[in-house]
C-alpha cells in the first residue's frame, strides 16, 4: 500500500452514537472531517436493537409468538426509517431494504424453532444478534458513499478471526493480522473507507461468533494492531474517562491522560465506558486510543497510551463494584496447611463464579473473597461441601457470608513508591466514619480495593475524591447536570410554601427536582422527584398534623434529620443541595450534608451564629468538599463595619434574585414567604452557579485548579446578634 502522507486511523462508533437517521448522519459528518487521511469504521448495532434480538429470542424460548413477531417488525421499522433518513430513492436504498427484509426473514424460521426447543445455545445467541451490526455497517457504509465519500462493506468474519467459543470468543491475533492486512489494505489504497461490523469474527469453521458484550471496542484495537494504525477514537455518549461517576460524586472530571495499564484497571472494574479486553492488543504497540464524546467531535476526551503524565496525582481514579458479598473462611487448623487457598477457590471456580478480591492475614486463620451478591449462598454451600471433614474436626470454624458490601478501587500508577497513599484513603475514610472490611493491594501498587458496606460506598467515593483533589485534574467537567435535587429541611409553614415552588417542571434555565421533605417526625424520600400531587397531599397531611413519618400513601421514614440526610446521600443525586428553613439549631445535620456532597442553604443564620467554632467546622468542610454554603446576608444595627463590608458583596448578588423570583413565583411580603423566597433562590443560584462551572470546561491540556466560588457569607458572632 503506498504511504500516505496521513497517518491511518480507527473509528469506532457505539450503539448510542447509531441511535437514528439523524444521529448516523452526524456519524457520517464526524468521519468526512478526518478525511483525507486513510479510516477504517467499526460499528456497533443500532441502540437497542442487540437487547432486543435476546427479547425476542427470550419470548420465543416462552412460546410468545406475539411478541417475538412484535419485536421483528419494530426492529425493522426502525432500520428502514434509517435508510430513509440517509440514502436516496434508487438502486442503493432497494438494496438495503431487501438486505433488511432479508436479515429479518432469517430470524422468523429461528424463533419458530426456538419456541419448539425452548432452548437457547449460546451458537443459536450469536447467530441471532449478528444481524444487528450486519445491518448497521451496510446502513453506514451507503450512508458514506451518499454523501461522497467512497466506502465499502467489510464481513467481519473476512478478518477477525477468533476461538470459536461463541458467546465469548478470544481473537486469533496472527491470523487476523495476515487477514486483515490482506483485505483491508488494498482498499486504503483506492481511498476507499472500509466499514466493518464490530463485536464479531469468525469460529476455525467460518461460523460467526461474538466477542462478548462491548466488543467492538475490541474489534477496534485490532484491527488498529493489525493495520499499524497509530490512534484508535472510540466515539461514546461520555466525555471521556472520569476521575469517579458522575452521578454520584457531582466534582467528577474528564482525565485527560491514562496510562494504559490504568485505564486497564478502570475497564475491570466497573469503568463502563471501556471493554475490558479491549486494550490487550495494544498494551506493547504504540497506539493511542481515545475515548471521545459523540456530541462534541472537536473534545480530545481521554487519551489512552503508554505515556505517563500528570505526575502531581498519584492516583487518577476511583471505582466501585456495587452488590458484592464477602465470604470468609475461618479457623486455627488453617495454620501451615498447605492447599486450603487453592481448594477454596477451586470450589468458587466448580460453580462458574468469579472473584473480585483476595485478603488474606499472615496468621494463615483466614481467608476472605468477594464475590457478586446473588451468587454468595451458592459459593458458601459448595465451600461448605468442600471443607466438610476439616469442619467436623473443628479445624476449620465456618464459612461466613457477609452481604450487602461494595468494593472501593483506587486507581493510579504514581502509587507506587509514594508514601502515604493508603494513609490518605483511611483518614478520609476514618473522618466520614466509614468502616474497611478487607483491603487488597498487589506489588505493583497500581491498585487498592477496600471492601466497605454498600449504603457507605457513594459516601466513601465522594470523600476519596476530595481527599486527592481529583476535581482539580484539568479535563473538564464530567457532564453539564440538567437539574439540582433539593432535600427541604423543614415542613412547616414556609416549607409548605417552598416545596411547589421548587417542583415547578422548570425555572428558566435552572432546573429543580425536590426529592426529599424532613421535618422533626422523620422524611420522605423519592429519588425519582416528588410530583406536585404527591407534595400538595403531604402538605395537606402536614396542615392536619399528621408528621412525615406517617405520610399518607406511605413511603415515610421515621428518624432524625442527620439520618434523613445519611440516607438521602446514599443515592446518586444530581448536585445535591439542602435548604434548611427550621428556625433549630441543625449544625450537625448540616455538617453531614457538606461531608456527603451536597451545597447547604440557610433560610436564617442561627446554625452558624452559635458559636464561631461551629461555623468555621462547617466552612472548612464545605471548602475542603468543594460545596457552597449560603445563608441569608443581613445587615444588623450592631455589627462592625468589617462585617457589614464582608456581607455587602453577598447582599448586592442577591437582592435582585430576590426580586426576580419575587416577580417570577408571585410572593407576598410576608415574613415567611420571604424566608421561603430566599431559600429556592439560593438553591437556584446554586444550581446556576455549578451549571456555569460545568460549562466552562478547560481545555484537557489544562491542568490548573477551577476556579473557586464564594461557600460563605461572613460570620456574626453571638454579641452582635
Amino acid at each position: 500500500m503506498p504511504r500516505s502522507r496521513h497517518p491511518l486511523e480507527i473509528h469506532k462508533f457505539g450503539g448510542a452514537s447509531l441511535a437514528n437517521g439523524v444521529a448516523i448522519a452526524h456519524a457520517v459528518s464526524v468521519i468526512r472531517a478526518r478525511r483525507p487521511a486513510p479510516l477504517v469504521v467499526v460499528v456497533s448495532a443500532m441502540a437497542g436493537v442487540t437487547d432486543a434480538l435476546l427479547d425476542l429470542a427470550g419470548a420465543a424460548v416462552r412460546g410468545d409468538a406475539d411478541g417475538a413477531r412484535a419485536t421483528l417488525d419494530r426492529l425493522a421499522a426502525q432500520h428502514r426509517a434509517a435508510v430513509a433518513a440517509l440514502v436516496r430513492p434508487g438502486p442503493r436504498s432497494d438494496e438495503l431494504l431487501q438486505a433488511i427484509e432479508g436479515a429479518f426473514a432469517e430470524v422468523e424460521p429461528l424463533a419458530a424453532g426456538l419456541r419448539v426447543l425452548r432452548e437457547l445455545t449460546p451458537r443459536t445467541t450469536d447467530y441471532l444478534v449478528a444481524r444487528g451490526e450486519y445491518l448497521s455497517a451496510r446502513i453506514v457504509a451507503a450512508a458514506l458513499d451518499s454523501a461522497g465519500c467512497p466506502a465499502v462493506y467489510v464481513d467481519a468474519v473476512e478478518v477477525i478471526h477468533t476461538d470459536g467459543t461463541f458467546g465469548n470468543a478470544s481473537p486469533d491475533l496472527g491470523r487476523t493480522e495476515r487477514r486483515a492486512r490482506r483485505v483491508l489494505r488494498p482498499l486504503l489504497a483506492r481511498g476507499v473507507v472500509p466499514v466493518v461490523p464490530g463485536f464479531l469474527g469468525a469460529a476455525p469453521d467460518g461460523q460467526a461468533v461474538t466477542l462478548g458484550r462491548g466488543g467492538s471496542d475490541l474489534t477496534a484495537t485490532l484491527l488498529a494492531r493489525a493495520l499499524g494504525a497509530r490512534e484508535v477514537s472510540l466515539w461514546k455518549d461520555v466525555p471521556g474517562v472520569l476521575t469517579a461517576d458522575p452521578r454520584i460524586v457531582p466534582d467528577a472530571r474528564v482525565i485527560p491522560q491514562l496510562h494504559v495499564r490504568e485505564a486497564a484497571e478502570l475497564a475491570y472494574y466497573g469503568a463502563k465506558v471501556l471493554h475490558p479486553r479491549a486494550l490487550l492488543p495494544v498494551l506493547r504497540r504504540s497506539v493511542a486510543v481515545r475515548i471521545r464524546p459523540f456530541a462534541d467531535p472537536a473534545s480530545l476526551g481521554t487519551e489512552i497510551s503508554r505515556r505517563r503524565t500528570l505526575n502531581a496525582y498519584p492516583v487518577k481514579a476511583l471505582s466501585a463494584i456495587p452488590k458484592q458479598a464477602l465470604l470468609t473462611v475461618t479457623g486455627s487448623g488453617m495454620l501451615g496447611v498447605p492447599g486450603i487457598a487453592a481448594r477454596a477457590f477451586a470450589a468458587v471456580h466448580h460453580e462458574g463464579i468469579s472473584v473480585s478480591l483476595i485478603s488474606q492475614a499472615s496468621s494463615e486463620q483466614s481467608i476472605c473473597f468477594s464475590v457478586p451478591e446473588d451468587q454468595a449462598e451458592r459459593a458458601r454451600r459448595r465451600l461448605d461441601e468442600a471443607f466438610r471433614r476439616e469442619i467436623g474436626r473443628q479445624e476449620i470454624d465456618r464459612v461466613e457470608v457477609r452481604a450487602g458490601a461494595a468494593t472501593l478501587v483506587v486507581v493510579g500508577l504514581g502509587m507506587a513508591g509514594t508514601p502515604g497513599i493508603a494513609a490518605r484513603v483511611f483518614s478520609a475514610l476514618a473522618e466520614a466514619k466509614i468502616n474497611v472490611s478487607a483491603i487488597a493491594q498487589g506489588s505493583s501498587e497500581l491498585n487498592l480495593s477496600l471492601v466497605v458496606d454498600a449504603g457507605d460506598a457513594a459516601r466513601a467515593l465522594r470523600v476519596v475524591h476530595g481527599a486527592f483533589q481529583l476535581s482539580k485534574i484539568g479535563g473538564g467537567m464530567g457532564a453539564h447536570p440538567e437539574r439540582s435535587d433539593v432535600v427541604l429541611l423543614g415542613f412547616g409553614q414556609i416549607g409548605r410554601t417552598l416545596a411547589p415552588l421548587i417542583a415547578k417542571p422548570k425555572h428558566g434555565a435552572v432546573r429543580l427536582r425536590l426529592v426529599g421533605l424532613v421535618d422533626r417526625s422523620g422524611f420522605v424520600f423519592d429519588p425519582a422527584g416528588l410530583s406536585p400531587r404527591r407534595l400538595a397531599a403531604l402538605a395537606a397531611a402536614k396542615a392536619k398534623a399528621t408528621p412525615l413519618a406517617k405520610a399518607p400513601g406511605g413511603g415515610g421514614h421515621r428518624g432524625s434529620a442527620t439520618e434523613a440526610v445519611a440516607f438521602a446521600a446514599r443515592h446518586a443525586l444530581s448536585n445535591p443541595i439542602l435548604v434548611d428553613v427550621t428556625a433549630a439549631d441543625t449544625t450537625e445535620t448540616l455538617r453531614t450534608a457538606l461531608a456527603a456532597g451536597m451545597h447547604v442553604v440557610l433560610a436564617n443564620k442561627r446554625p452558624i451564629t452559635v458559636s464561631r467554632k461551629r461555623y468555621d467546622d462547617l466552612r472548612a468542610t464545605a471548602e475542603a468538599q468543594g460545596r457552597q454554603l449560603r445563608a441569608p446576608p443581613q445587615r444588623r444595627r450592631g455589627a462592625s463595619c468589617c462585617t457589614r463590608r464582608r456581607s455587602a458583596p453577598d447582599c448586592r448578588s442577591w437582592t435582585p434574585m430576590r426580586s426576580w423570583w419575587g416577580r417570577a413565583t408571585g410572593c407576598s411580603g410576608s415574613r415567611g414567604v420571604r424566608r421561603a423566597r430566599w431559600a429556592i433562590c439560593s438553591a437556584s443560584w446554586g444550581a446556576a452557579a455549578a451549571s456555569r462551572r460545568r460549562c466552562a470546561a478547560r481545555s484537557p491540556r489544562d491542568t490548573r485548579s477551577p476556579t473557586r466560588v464564594r461557600t460563605s457569607p461572613a460570620w456574626t458572632s453571638p454579641a452582635r446578634r
